[in-house]
C-alpha cells in the first residue's frame, strides 16, 4: 500500500508542476522542503484508484500547488540524518509516531539551525473511509510527546473547549476545529514562547526555530478556502524568525 501511494503522490507532484511550468532560475532559488505528513496531502483521501479507472479527475490538495511555488517537495517517509540534511525547512504535519532515532536526528538537526512547522492534532475532525489501523487513515491524535517534551511542551486538548474559531496570523486569517493547546514544560537548551491563546508556539532550539499549531484543520480540508494559501505561506514564514520574541507581533489575535 505505501507503493501506491508514493506512486499516486509522483502523480500529483507531476501534474502540479506540468500546470505550473517552472524556470530553471526559480528551480535553483527554491528551498528544498521536506514534508512528512499522514493526511492525505500528497494522495487522495479516499479510494482515488477506483474514481481513476472510473475516468474521474483527481484534484491534487490545494497545499502542492500552494508549496510547489515556492518550495522543491521532499516527501519523507523517514526522518534520517541524509533526509534532513538535504532539507531547508520541514513541514510535519500530523506526522506519523516517530521511532526513537527519528527523535534523535530531528532534534539534533533543529539545534544544528533547522527550521520545523509542525502541525500536531489532539483530535482530526475530518471524515476518513479507512478504518483504525489501516495505514492510509491519518493520525487521528498526534503522538509526539517525547520530541514535544525536549523542546519543553506538552500538548492538551480539552474536549468541553471545542469550537470552530477563526485566527488571523498577521493579514492571513485561519480556519480552526477542535483545536488543543500547548502548556510550557522545563527544557534544556530550548526556549518557547505561545501564541494565539497557547494554540501556537514558537521555539527557539539550539541555532534553529520550530512553529507549532495545536491544530491542522488548515490541512485537512484539501480544497482550501480563500485564505488557506495565504495562511500557509504565514506560518512557514514565521520558521524564518530568530526565536519566540521575533513572533510576538506576527502571530496576529484569536477570535
Amino acid at each position: 500500500m505505501r507503493i501506491a501511494g508514493a506512486v499516486l503522490a509522483a502523480m500529483l507532484l507531476a501534474a502540479c508542476s506540468a500546470s505550473t511550468p517552472v524556470s530553471p532560475v526559480e528551480s535553483a532559488t527554491k528551498e528544498n522542503l521536506g514534508l512528512m505528513t499522514s493526511l492525505p496531502i500528497l494522495w487522495s483521501g479516499n479510494d482515488a484508484f477506483a474514481a481513476l479507472a472510473d475516468g474521474e479527475e483527481v484534484q491534487p490538495h490545494w497545499a502542492v500547488a500552494t508549496l510547489d511555488r515556492a518550495y522543491r517537495i521532499d516527501p519523507l517517509d523517514a526522518l534520517s540524518p541524509e533526509a534532513l540534511q538535504r532539507t531547508d525547512v520541514l513541514l510535519l504535519a500530523q506526522p506519523r509516531v516517530l521511532a526513537p532515532a527519528e527523535n534523535v536526528a530531528l532534534d539534533e538537526w533543529v539545534r544544528a539551525g533547522g527550521r520545523v512547522l509542525l502541525l500536531a492534532d489532539p483530535k482530526l475532525v475530518g471524515d476518513y473511509d479507512f478504518p483504525l489501523g489501516d495505514p492510509r487513515r491519518p493520525m487521528d491524535t498526534a503522538m509526539l510527546s517525547p520530541i514535544l517534551a525536549r523542546w519543553g511542551l506538552e500538548l492538551l486538548h480539552d474536549p468541553a473547549a471545542a469550537r470552530l474559531r477563526t485566527v488571523s496570523l498577521g493579514e492571513a486569517e485561519m480556519a480552526v476545529a477542535d483545536g488543543g493547546s500547548f502548556r510550557l514544560t522545563p527544557a534544556d537548551g530550548a526556549t518557547c514562547r505561545l501564541m494565539l491563546d497557547a494554540l501556537a508556539a514558537s521555539c527557539a532550539v539550539g541555532s534553529g526555530h520550530v512553529v507549532l499549531l495545536a491544530d491542522a484543520t488548515l490541512l485537512e480540508d484539501p480544497v482550501g478556502g480563500e485564505g488557506s494559501p495565504a495562511a500557509l505561506r504565514a506560518l512557514l514564514g514565521m520558521t524564518r524568525e530568530n526565536g519566540p520574541e521575533s513572533t510576538r507581533e506576527t502571530a496576529g489575535t484569536d477570535r
